[in-house]
């Protein structure tokens, strides 16, 4: 097929996660990559490291407890069917808000929301109710797996990636709330080309921005397809984070973990997982992530509940809650490891996983 976005989409029993449209006209790669953007001198603690919220920069000191990978709000009818965000937003927000006062009063005060395009990404949504909730919220740019929003449709690869680039360093849906990082998906046995080429325009993003780019992919043999696709285009997997990692195994967690990628492990507090059959117990990820830290890797591993507050169609609602990780996880985390590597693992590796891109100002 030719490198341009199709209206091609899987199923809706495939759908996770955030979208909407995008804003101004892109920015141009050349004008980004290169010694277009100086990249920033490496801090020296991730205290000093800085976050990219949809409410401007915030210094890693400033944050106390996080949940590494949620959701407030999540679409799954995708961008090209009329029932699309068509919802009501004062419910939606009124959920949103007060989850992030429960998050609050447990002491979180950083929500990485990994809801990207085309799948119910509200920038303004989540600028409201982290504001109102005290909250910090980072969110992405990029586009999950085949849910090409009506004004990709038809783009080629280099324009997308121009976009993408564009709501990392201007802002996003002709606002000024600038995303932290880019996300992407793939299907399981994939990728499609769609899927590739999303995936290289998000590369294209994050070469030239040194933004972190987080892949939705629980399988090992599907990882590396898409893995390898992105080193071709020149990035490196130090600032790649392998999201929903866990149904596949630790060697292979530890082999992607080698090339300097982060490891993230979700579904914490689900009581099933219908979408990956991955393991969900705490026990489970316990053992994952001690297996890790004495391999060496304890700098690379995330774990969160990726729970959603508010669905559309309410339906599909899933039994995650982000809660769980600091009210129940944490404690049992902490009794496993001690409370410094617990810490690390919940605060301070989210921290330097998410970091800004380097082009941010």
């Amino acid at each position: 097929m030719s490198e341009q976005a199709s209206k091609s989409g899987p199923s809706r029993r495939e759908l996770l996660f955030g979208a909407a449209g995008v804003g101004a006209a892109g920015l141009g790669l050349a004008a980004l990559s290169g010694a277009g953007f100086p990249r920033a001198a490496q801090a020296q603690t991730v205290n000093e490291l800085q976050l990219q919220t949809v409410a401007g920069l915030v210094a890693g000191s400033a944050i106390e407890k996080v949940v590494s990978h949620e959701h407030l709000y999540v679409d799954f009818f995708g961008p090209t069917d009329p029932a699309y965000m068509n919802v009501n937003w004062s419910d939606a927000a009124g959920a949103s808000a007060n989850r992030l006062l429960e998050l609050k009063g447990q002491g979180v005060n950083l929500f990485v929301d990994w809801g990207c395009l085309g799948v119910g990404r509200n920038v303004l949504l989540l600028r409201d109710v982290g504001g109102r909730s005290g909250v910090h919220v980072v969110c992405p740019t990029g586009i999950y797996k085949e849910l090409i929003p009506p004004v990709f449709i038809g783009m080629p690869i280099d324009k997308i990636a121009e976009r993408f680039v564009e709501e990392l360093t201007r802002g996003c849906d002709a606002t000024m709330i600038r995303a932290g990082f880019v996300k992407c998906a793939v299907s399981d046995d994939g990728p499609t080309a769609t899927e590739t080429m999303i995936h290289r325009a998000a590369a294209m993003a994050a070469k030239a921005t040194g933004a972190t780019i987080a892949l939705h992919c629980p399988y090992y043999a599907t990882v590396q397809r898409v893995i390898a696709t992105l080193k071709g285009e020149g990035v490196e997997l130090t600032r790649f984070v392998w999201g929903h990692a866990q149904p596949s195994t630790v060697d292979q967690h530890k082999a992607v973990a080698a090339e300097g990628a982060t490891i993230q492990y979700d579904a914490i507090s689900a009581h099933s997982d219908p979408f990956f059959n991955g393991p969900i117990d705490d026990a489970s990820m316990l053992d994952r992530l001690e297996a890790m830290a004495k391999a060496g890797f304890d700098k690379q591993v995330l774990v969160s509940a990726d729970g959603s507050t508010y669905v559309n169609p309410q339906k599909w609602q899933y039994d995650r809650i982000a809660t769980y990780v600091h009210g129940y996880f944490a404690p049992q985390l902490e009794a496993r490891l001690g409370a410094a590597l617990a810490n690390q693992i919940l605060r301070d590796n989210v921290i330097h996983a998410f970091r800004k891109p380097d082009a941010a100002s």
